[in-house]
């Protein structure tokens, strides 16, 4: 991860340990504090409004199909900067996704249900970003009666106060979109989130992050549903920004930290010097569904 003592206790076990502690989750750093990621009390048809349904079908108690919805929440890298090529837009009937805006590439309406192909966030750019590869992973992973939804929330060139409840102006978006997908019949199981670039290097941000979470997680009813946060780019203008994201674990329940080990910059990004390039995204999406399934334990 390129931190040193980011990784800590790589040998330990990922379920076990004590509050607080983190452990390595397949080159990710997690937090063990707090409950599992799988909560009680949601139906399995997803028509409870709390997070952590649990793997559907696992374990032979639910009923029906499940509805697994992830916020996509951060700025530009959450939202993609290298553009989709036409092997990434293959749809998959079982993965939907909210519409960020009206896009008529795609013919997806802002704030309506449709197929997830990218961009699922700006139809402008027509990038690609660790939401798509993810849940194309992670569908295979669920029952065949099962979807996933998508709500892609994030906004390119922000700061973490911009999404804060308190003084920020985006707060209420999430929150909005992220209830249109209870009220849909989903049950939020996770948070996706890659943001730092705006804040780069400040020591406070690790705290209004864990604030952010703290707020969306009582506000929506989510229980302690797994918030995976991805490094920024190793050999990127913000790298050092990774000591604060290693941090997040030792502040947020049931949190990890997704490696940016290894992925690299778009070489089309001349002017910002931060944005990880189409094949970085690919495997940084599967990235985050390995964290993801480890973290919902199933």
């Amino acid at each position: 991860m390129g931190q040193a003592g980011a990784l800590a206790s790589a040998g330990a076990n990922s379920s076990g340990g004590t509050s607080g502690a983190s452990t390595n989750v397949g080159g990710t750093t997690s937090s063990s504090a707090g409950a599992s990621a799988g909560m009680s009390g949601s139906s399995a048809s997803g028509a409870s409004s709390t997070g952590g349904s649990g793997h559907a079908g696992a374990s032979g108690s639910n009923s029906g199909p499940t509805f697994h919805v992830f916020l996509l929440l951060g700025q530009s890298n959450m939202a993609g900067y290298p553009k989709a090529q036409a092997a990434d837009k293959v749809k998959n009937e079982r993965i939907r996704v909210l519409g960020f805006d009206d896009c008529a590439a795609t013919g997806r309406q802002k704030d309506k249900w449709d197929v997830a192909v990218a961009p699922l966030h700006e139809c402008w750019n027509g990038a690609l970003g660790p939401g798509d590869y993810f849940a194309k992973t992670l569908i295979d992973e669920l029952p065949a009666g099962d979807t996933i939804g998508l709500v892609p929330c994030a906004i390119s060139g922000e700061k973490i106060e911009t999404f804060l409840k308190v003084g920020g102006s985006k707060y209420g978006y999430i929150v909005d979109r992220a209830k249109a997908a209870q009220q849909a019949g989903g049950v939020i199981e996770g948070m996706l989130f890659h943001q730092g670039e705006s804040n780069c290097g400040d020591s406070a941000w690790p705290g209004k992050v864990n604030t952010l979470v703290t707020d969306l997680r009582k506000d929506l009813n989510l229980g302690n549903v797994p918030f995976l946060a991805g490094e920024l780019a190793p050999t990127g203008a913000c790298s050092q920004h990774n000591t604060q994201v290693a941090k997040l674990p030792s502040l947020v329940t049931n949190a990890v930290v997704v490696s940016a080990a290894g992925l690299v910059l778009d070489p089309a990004d001349t002017q910002y010097h931060l944005h990880f390039d189409h094949d970085s995204q690919v495997t940084f999406g599967k990235r985050y569904e390995a964290a993801m399934v480890q973290a919902l334990h199933w």
